[in-house]
C-alpha cells in the first residue's frame, strides 16, 4: 500500500508539474499573441478541474498499471526503430530523432481516433465528452477533459495497443520530447501560432479548433489530437481558411462552473436520461 501511495504521489507531481508548465508557456503565448478575450475566472476554474482530474487520473492508473504489468501480457508485434537514433550517420540520427517519434503518435492515434469517433456517436460516452465541448473560453487552460475519458481509454486503447504493438522509437532530443508533451495544452490554445503546411501530419489549434465549432458544417470534423493524417484516411478532415475561427461549446449546456458540476454532471445527466 506504501509503495502504491508513493508511486501515485509521484506519478501526481510529475503529471501535474507538466500540466502547469504547457498551460503556462501558452498562458503567456495568449496574453501577447492571442485571437479571443477569456476570462482569468474560466483559467482558475480549469486549474481547479485539471487538479481533481490528475489526482483521480493517476490514483487510478497507478492500481490498473500494477495490475496489467502483473498479468505479463506481451504485444502481438514488436517494431524496434531505435537503431535510426543509435546510427551514427547524421541524416539517420535526424530521422530516428524527429520522423520516428511522429510516426510512433501517428500509429499509436489510430485506436483514439476511433476511441473519439465513438465518444461523439454513443449517448453514454457522448454523456461525459460532452462536458469538455461545452467549453466556450477553450484555451490552454481550460481544456481539461472530464476524468472518466482516461478510464474510458482503456477497452478502446490501452488494451488494443498492449496486445497488438509496441514501438520502440528509441531515444528523442528533449526539445522533441517536450514538443510532443505540449501538444494537449497547444491544440485547445487560442494562440496565433498554427504550423502552417505541417497540418497535414501534426495538428494545430486552428485544425481542432474546428472540432470544437459550434458551426452546423464543422460536426462530425477533426478527431485527431495529435495528428490530421487519419482524418485524411477516413474523411473526416476540414483544414480551416486563414481567418476560419470559429466559436465554441455545445446548446445543451453550458461548460461546468463548480468542481461538483465538473465531477457529477455526466452522471446526474445518465441518470435522468434514464428516469426519462
Amino acid at each position: 500500500m506504501s509503495s502504491y501511495l508513493l508511486q501515485a504521489a509521484e506519478g501526481i507531481a510529475g503529471y501535474g508539474w507538466r500540466i502547469f508548465y504547457a498551460s503556462m508557456i501558452f498562458f503567456a503565448v495568449e496574453l501577447v499573441w492571442g485571437r479571443n478575450r477569456y476570462t482569468l475566472a474560466s483559467r482558475l476554474r480549469g486549474a481547479l478541474f485539471w487538479s481533481s482530474y490528475i489526482v483521480i487520473t493517476v490514483l487510478f492508473f497507478t492500481w490498473f498499471n500494477k495490475l496489467w504489468a502483473s498479468l505479463g501480457i506481451t504485444p502481438l508485434f514488436k517494431l524496434d526503430l531505435s537503431s535510426f537514433a543509435a546510427s551514427d550517420n547524421f541524416f539517420v540520427k535526424l530521422v530516428g530523432w524527429v520522423a520516428v517519434p511522429v510516426f510512433a503518435g501517428v500509429a499509436g492515434e489510430f485506436f483514439y481516433y476511433w476511441f473519439h469517433r465513438a465518444q461523439h456517436k454513443f449517448a453514454f460516452l457522448w454523456a461525459f465528452h460532452s462536458e469538455h465541448h461545452a467549453l466556450r473560453e477553450m484555451s490552454a487552460w481550460n481544456s481539461n477533459h472530464h476524468f472518466t475519458e482516461e478510464i474510458f481509454r482503456i477497452p478502446f486503447i490501452t488494451v488494443p495497443l498492449t496486445l497488438l504493438l509496441q514501438i520502440d522509437p528509441g531515444p528523442a532530443p528533449v526539445l522533441v520530447a517536450v514538443l510532443m508533451g505540449l501538444q494537449g495544452q497547444y491544440e485547445h490554445s487560442h494562440c496565433k501560432l498554427h504550423l502552417g503546411p505541417l497540418r497535414y501530419i501534426i495538428a494545430d489549434n486552428r485544425f481542432h479548433r474546428i472540432h470544437h465549432s459550434v458551426e452546423l458544417h464543422h460536426f462530425d470534423k477533426n478527431f485527431g489530437s495529435f495528428t490530421s493524417v487519419w482524418d485524411q484516411v477516413f474523411g473526416t478532415a476540414h483544414f480551416p481558411a486563414k481567418n476560419e475561427w470559429p466559436d465554441t461549446g455545445i446548446d445543451a449546456h453550458d461548460e461546468p462552473r463548480k468542481l461538483s458540476e465538473f465531477l457529477f454532471r455526466p452522471f446526474r445527466k445518465l441518470l435522468a436520461s434514464k428516469n426519462a
